[in-house]
């Protein structure tokens, strides 16, 4: 069976992509999925079919290892930087390009 990452999942109109161990996307039906819903950075084990207007489709979907619960996008992303760092970092660069001359 082939595996994958869920890219993201519209649980209120039920599809969603999953991103394929090569890098392509793959459609799926809320209705194939077994055992639930699905969230975004889930991996699945899934069965290819040919969907109708699409390439592929991905059927019989299963869950194979959870996304975390505290991070529902299955990624980290790093907090905005401070107005006082960011302009601290300026500062720093403009002192290099001065010694730099």
């Amino acid at each position: 069976m082939p595996t994958g990452r869920v890219k993201v999942f519209h649980a209120e109109r039920n599809f969603g992509f999953l991103t394929t161990a090569d890098g392509d996307e793959v459609y799926v039906a809320g209705d194939q999925v077994q055992g639930g819903s699905l969230r975004s950075g889930d991996e699945v084990e899934y069965e290819l079919a040919d969907g109708e207007g699409r390439k592929r489709a991905a059927t019989d979907v299963t869950v194979t290892k959870a996304a975390p619960a505290d991070n529902p996008v299955g990624r980290t992303m790093a907090e905005p930087p401070m107005w006082d760092e960011l302009e601290e970092r300026e500062r720093q660069r403009r002192a290099a390009r001065r010694r730099r001359r």
